[in-house]
């Protein structure tokens, strides 16, 4: 039995409590490698169920009987990426009597989990027939400018599962909610530089998802984004070269399907977006790049900025990352950083227009806000939650976020600290929108626990991950040289 194979079984058959160490080894015992991601996986579920469960939420991250977020407050959207019409196939469900169901599986960019996700399709599911006329109508027009929403009525199970349920309200929408965040190649959530793109993330991140609309080939899968300069081109494999926050490039070598990754338009030495997918394979994760797009120098200075100020945000637990001096100073770090990594003069001049005003706007300002002088991040879902507020009023909320984060509270708002916008007047009429308020902000502390747990960031004292060194090396570069 391969890993694959393996996988798919655990996923499907394993209770959410770690299996005995005698089946552990029976199922090692059919493999030869990936023992790890195994245990890993199994562990981590575990631990995220834990961290749900934990009292600092307030117990507004609970799971119902299916496994579902109970009662979510806020809709979701899906920029699809697998845009076909039959990526799935027939499954046999035991709750029916082994009857057997159509499912499909797509999967999609979520800003509102900041993450790569898949969705599960029935198609003879009554509850389901809506979400599946607007995926069709996705896939008839091929629309770039709209994505699927879901309602509040959908099931999501964390960290990145999304179920229809018996949401009659999906639709589509204009993307100009989260602007560039729907762009695989613009998503901060899932960008990695050269020194974290082949770090192993939490094994709960990985998803299902089927890679061929024919053959309907499956895998277990995790997604990430890099920038990297095109080594050389093999057979089956692309070398690609990809910069660092600080140190020196690291060139990896990515595999690709030569049925169905069209290298023809690839020239050696230029510079791209690639979309990597670690996956399980026959005997342990491998990792493949399934597109690609151009890229230039300025790309890679802009979604370092924004891949920093998202470790900040997750290494700080809190939204307020800089000041204008520090957010210049760290332009002005990946500037030098990025012209090192600059082949030719054609490359260096392409960066002289730059200044860290307007690559800020053109590729942080989707997820993030000044307020009286200081750079908050605002997680897209905070943003489309408070986006009918007035701007006095969301720069009161924001604030009050950060300073309940920076506390570990268990509320944002009580009645003793009632709170006013700028003008004098009450953000809420009552009490029942200011609880409201307060299981939200429950989701976005949660949230930030959740990819600190994903990514790895403190998970392990006595080994620190990639991730918090750079966020290290960012804060002691802001301290020393502004001090």
């Amino acid at each position: 039995m391969s890993l694959n194979e393996i996988i798919k079984k655990i996923v499907k058959d394993f209770d959410k409590e770690l299996p005995s160490q005698e089946k552990l080894e029976r199922i090692f015992e059919s493999i030869d490698q990936g023992h790890l991601f195994i245990q890993c996986l199994i562990r981590d579920r575990n631990n995220f169920e834990r961290l749900k469960r934990g009292g600092i939420f307030d117990g507004h991250i609970d799971n119902d009987k299916r496994g579902w977020l109970s009662s979510h407050i806020f809709p979701i959207t899906l920029e699809i990426l697998n845009k076909e019409k039959v990526p799935g196939g027939a499954v046999s469900i035991p709750s029916m009597g082994g009857q057997q169901a159509d499912l499909l599986v797509y999967h999609a960019l979520c800003p509102e989990l900041e993450n790569f996700v898949s969705l599960i399709v029935w198609l003879n599911s009554k509850s389901s027939k809506n979400a599946w006329n607007q995926i069709l109508e996705l896939i008839r027009t091929q629309d770039n400018d709209k994505v699927l929403q879901f309602s509040e009525k959908c099931g999501i199970e964390l960290p990145n599962k999304i179920h229809p349920s018996s949401d009659r309200d999906s639709k589509l929408v204009d993307k100009t909610l989260y602007e560039s965040l729907y762009d695989w190649r613009f998503a901060h959530y899932l960008f990695d530089d050269g020194k974290t793109i082949m770090s192993h993330n939490s094994p709960v991140n990985f998803r299902r998802v089927v890679l061929d609309e024919w053959t309907k080939e499956e895998s277990f899968v995790g997604v990430r984004t890099t920038i990297g300069r095109l080594h050389s081109i093999k057979t089956n494999s692309l070398e690609v070269l990809v910069p660092s926050l600080y140190e020196k490039p690291r060139k990896w070598e990515w595999r690709i399907d030569t049925k169905k990754f069209d290298k023809s338009n690839l020239v050696k030495n230029n510079l791209y977006f690639f979309q990597v997918y670690k996956m399980t394979g026959d005997v342990n994760i491998e990792t493949h790049i399934r597109a690609f797009s151009e890229a230039e120098p300025v790309d890679i200075v802009g979604m370092f900025l924004a891949y920093s100020l998202y470790l900040l945000y997750l290494g700080k637990s809190r939204l307020k990352l800089v000041n204008p001096s520090q957010f210049e100073l760290l332009f002005l770090l990946y500037y030098e950083q990025v012209s090192k990594f600059c082949l030719n003069d054609e490359e260096v001049s392409s960066m002289n227009r730059l200044d860290w005003k307007s690559i800020q706007f053109g590729y942080t300002n989707a997820f993030t806000k000044w307020i009286d002088s200081e750079l908050y991040i605002v997680p897209p879902v905070l943003r489309r939650y408070i986006s009918n507020f007035d701007l006095d009023s969301k720069e009161v909320i924001i604030p009050k976020f950060d300073d309940a984060l920076s506390r570990e509270e268990h509320d944002c708002f009580t009645e003793q600290n009632v709170p006013y916008n700028k003008k004098g007047n009450r953000i809420f009429s009552s009490r029942k929108e200011m609880a409201k308020m307060n299981r939200f902000y429950d989701f976005v502390h949660f949230l930030i626990k959740s990819k600190r747990f994903i990514l790895g960031i403190e998970q392990n004292p006595s080994r620190p991950h990639q991730r918090e060194e750079e966020i290290s090396w960012i804060k002691n570069q802001i301290d020393y040289n502004l001090s």
